[in-house]
């Protein structure tokens, strides 16, 4: 975990050098506010893609001009940047692109004015020459079956000699060499090479890790674009997130068939329940990317707990954010952390998969779980939430996030719902210096939360 976040910040600081200092180069290309919603903007876009993934990788940064062989900030700036987020990004990879590779969005200040600019991540090491899948708008940009590459200028245009595709296809034999050597020893060791052994369970966890964590960077552009504004933000003291996937062989209804299907599956045991749909010109779930989202923080309540941002997918996942509850008093803020509430908050999202399941068709298939808290540094257990639970002495967080998982048959979840929410909680509770929740807690709080007293 902290290799990742040191690595995660390495390429931060990379990017902010780059908006600081903007130029082009073989591996960075700069373009102008590009409208995403027109065709010919995203050929423009997934040539330039296409080029650098050939060229070994680079960087694409919005939002420049050049002016007198000097880079400047680029007029028209559009009033949010929803629309340059990694969804779409690769969607249009996966609309442009033979064979598809995945980029990842960064939207980060430059440190010169503050102003925020989403940069591309466009990966090396592909292991084939990436070409266009069909032709852009009046054949501009890209052309079906051409393949692009980064030549001096810079530009992106087709290679024009035999070296330049010597040195395409040299890069990708040495991105692929590596997989073709642990294919040989396999092949030796009598063990078979990696694609003669597919691995179902891990594609699919690979899969749920990645919608995880493309819902985190779609709800922190939100959060850059329509935020910015407020300091500290909503969520500075902390969020906790929630995720599942149905892991069964799913027919994806058409979104408002499953927008009806979400409002059926949505529960009734607490106040404020998970995936919570309401209405109104601001608080109403929104078609996006071919999923459902739904952000609440422009609701009139506003604070941490009501501030809730979450995705469906037809195919069976579900994403959600929301704040502390506890950080809704701003005299209590980032200081305690309820004993009760995580025990009702995962028992709701734990029965809401089961609901969700039933209501696809689903009668018995895994489904995965992760549940996480972030902001526990340095809070006090406390039982705040239902002050009849008498707890003593002082419990102490000293990490600051925990992350559990879980997969368990969808069937078994009623059956089993203390035992899954404990399993999901244990850790989380010995965070704060070994607490060990009293006997029968869980099956209690449950109890009370199925039997709709709200909390």
């Amino acid at each position: 975990m902290a290799e990742s976040k040191t690595a995660e910040g390495s390429i931060e600081r990379r990017l902010q050098d780059l908006l600081a200092y903007p130029r082009e180069s073989l591996g960075t290309e700069l373009k102008g506010w590009l409208d995403l919603s027109k065709e010919s903007d995203k050929a423009n876009l997934a040539q330039a893609m296409i080029a650098l993934a050939n060229y070994g990788g680079g960087y694409i940064i919005i939002g420049f001009a050049e002016d007198g062989g000097k880079w400047i900030a680029s007029e028209h700036r559009p009033e949010n940047l929803d629309i340059y987020n990694q969804d779409i990004i690769n969607g249009i990879v996966q609309a442009y692109a033979e064979p598809p590779f995945h980029c990842s969005v960064y939207h980060l200040k430059n440190p010169t004015n503050d102003l925020i600019y989403p940069i591309i991540v466009v990966p090396g090491e592909i292991k084939a020459p990436v070409r266009a899948k069909k032709d852009g708008p009046n054949r501009e940009h890209v052309r079906q079956f051409a393949y692009y590459i980064r030549r001096p200028g810079p530009k992106s245009e087709p290679p024009q000699s035999a070296q330049e595709w010597d040195e395409l296809i040299g890069r990708c034999v040495r991105a692929a060499k590596q997989d073709l050597l642990d294919d040989i020893r396999s092949i030796l060791l009598g063990l078979g090479t990696s694609a003669q052994i597919p691995n179902p369970e891990e594609e699919r966890s690979k899969k749920f890790a990645l919608w995880i964590q493309d819902s985190r960077s779609r709800w922190e552009a939100l959060v850059a674009q329509k935020l910015s504004a407020e300091q500290p933000s909503r969520y500075s003291h902390g969020i906790w997130t929630a995720a599942y996937s149905i892991e069964a062989n799913i027919d994806p209804p058409a979104l408002a068939s499953f927008l009806d299907t979400l409002k059926k599956a949505q529960g009734y045991e607490t106040g404020w329940p998970v995936w919570l749909i309401l209405g109104g010109a601001n608080t109403s779930p929104y078609p996006y990317n071919g999923l459902i989202e739904c952000w609440l923080a422009e609701g009139r309540l506003g604070g941490p707990a009501h501030s809730d941002f979450w995705r469906a997918s037809p195919s069976g996942m579900m994403f959600l954010l929301r704040g502390y509850q506890e950080d809704e008093d701003p005299s209590m803020a980032g200081k305690i952390f309820d004993l009760t509430i995580p025990v009702w908050r995962v028992g709701e999202c734990l029965l809401h998969a089961e609901r969700l399941a039933k209501m696809l068709g689903v009668n018995s298939a895994p489904i995965a779980f992760q549940i996480s808290w972030s902001g526990l540094s340095n809070r006090l257990l406390k039982s705040w939430a239902n002050p009849m639970r008498m707890m003593w002495g002082d419990y102490r967080a000293r990490q600051d996030s925990f992350t559990a998982n879980i997969r368990v048959p969808s069937d078994h979840i009623s059956t089993h719902l203390p035992e899954l929410v404990s399993s999901l909680t244990r850790g989380l509770y010995e965070s704060f210096d070994f607490f060990v929740p009293p006997p029968k807690m869980v099956e209690e709080e449950l109890s009370m939360m199925r039997g709709g007293k709200v909390s």
